[in-house]
């Protein structure tokens, strides 16, 4: 298992302790916006992970939210101590080119003990081959050839939590089969993908299914999403993707949905054993 108190889910502790304490103590958001003369927004991402204060701040909350006692405001302060440790994909290079919103998965990514996507649109990024996401980034509109090449290293920097000597990350992949029949890159590079898929699915902690496209409608053709699993203090995480934007789900009733919906596609999907095979069988139409 990866490094289960990583920075991200520190801010989320933290900012779960700071939501317990507010409401605790009686006061809104509004309230503690004004206290600190921030927006609420500001206090909302706190709350959820999404940013971090400064020491002096969090002082000045439990000084809002009435904690006295020394213990656990020490308590408090360490894990905003903690929190504030900079994750790789914070750093600048990194970090200025990555969509609203992304930073925020891969640290949660990073975090997860285990993952399970659905993939629509694409393969899933953490199985791409580099000519694969090069192709797709360079899809997006109006990105400068530099910033691809760090998009894509960001990708591949992903993919090493797969196969970390100590508890590498658990990847449970269902992939509609028109994904695998699109050339993205050309044939070579598909060809290449398609062969790097079937290696992947043979490790250990990976299981890649396809779903068939002969299939009728299915909940999967909404759009891709993520589930992410941490230790057993953090609840799972949803994660959607969309042109419009992206969103992170975790009231349990979401969350409940998207768990439903990754096992009806497990379910009619292509057991791994056949998925590998069809695999083996579209690289080798693709020579």
């Amino acid at each position: 298992m990866s490094d289960p108190n990583g920075p991200t889910v520190r801010r989320r502790r933290l900012g779960g302790e700071l939501r317990r304490l507010r409401e605790h103590a009686g006061h809104d958001q509004a309230a503690a916006a004004a206290h600190l003369e921030c927006s609420t927004s500001k206090i909302s991402r706190l709350e959820t992970g999404q940013g971090l204060a400064k020491a002096m701040e969090i002082r000045s909350l439990l000084d809002l939210y009435g904690v006295t006692d020394e213990s656990e405001r020490a308590k408090i302060l360490k894990l905003h101590k903690n929190a504030a440790e900079v994750g790789w994909w914070e750093q600048a290079e990194f970090e200025e080119i990555l969509p609203s919103g992304l930073g925020v998965y891969v640290g949660l990514e990073y975090d997860a003990r285990a993952v399970q996507e659905w993939g629509l649109g694409f393969v899933s990024g953490l199985l791409q081959t580099e000519e694969y996401a090069r192709a797709v980034f360079a899809s997006l509109p109006l990105r400068p050839q530099d910033e691809i090449e760090r998009l894509v290293k960001v990708r591949m920097q992903r993919q090493k939590r797969l196969t970390q000597a100590n508890g590498p990350l658990e990847l449970w992949a269902v992939i509609d089969e028109p994904v695998l029949r699109r050339p993205i890159g050309g044939p070579a590079v598909m060809r290449a993908q398609l062969k790097a898929l079937a290696e992947s699915a043979a490790q250990q902690n990976i299981t890649v299914q396809v779903y068939p496209a002969n299939k009728d409608v299915h909940p999967g053709l909404r759009g891709s999403f993520s589930l992410l699993e941490f230790g057993p203090a953090d609840p799972r995480i949803g994660y959607v993707d969309s042109p419009s934007g992206n969103a992170f789900l975790e009231k349990d009733k979401q969350v409940r949905a998207l768990v439903a919906t990754f096992d009806r596609l497990r379910a009619g999907a292509l057991d791994p054993e056949e998925s590998a095979t069809l695999l083996n069988t579209l690289a080798a139409e693709e020579n």
